[in-house]
């Protein structure tokens, strides 16, 4: 829609890539969250997924 290079890991294009683990498993705390809202109605909740990693344009910007 945007003519913006997507969807395809090739030499040249855009590295945007998320790892997620299905498998981890942790426990939502305020400490947590990201955002600057630190409620959640899973407050507490042990979940299972987690990302480990993410990369936009080639550059790492977020590492657990």
């Amino acid at each position: 829609m945007l003519g913006l290079a997507s969807g395809q890991l090739a030499v040249g294009s855009p590295a945007d890539i998320c790892v997620f683990d299905p498998e981890a498993t942790w426990q939502l705390t305020p400490e947590a969250l990201k955002s600057r809202g630190k409620n959640s109605p899973w407050m507490g909740y042990m979940m299972t997924g987690k990302v480990s990693h993410t990369l936009v344009g080639g550059r790492l910007v977020y590492q657990a």
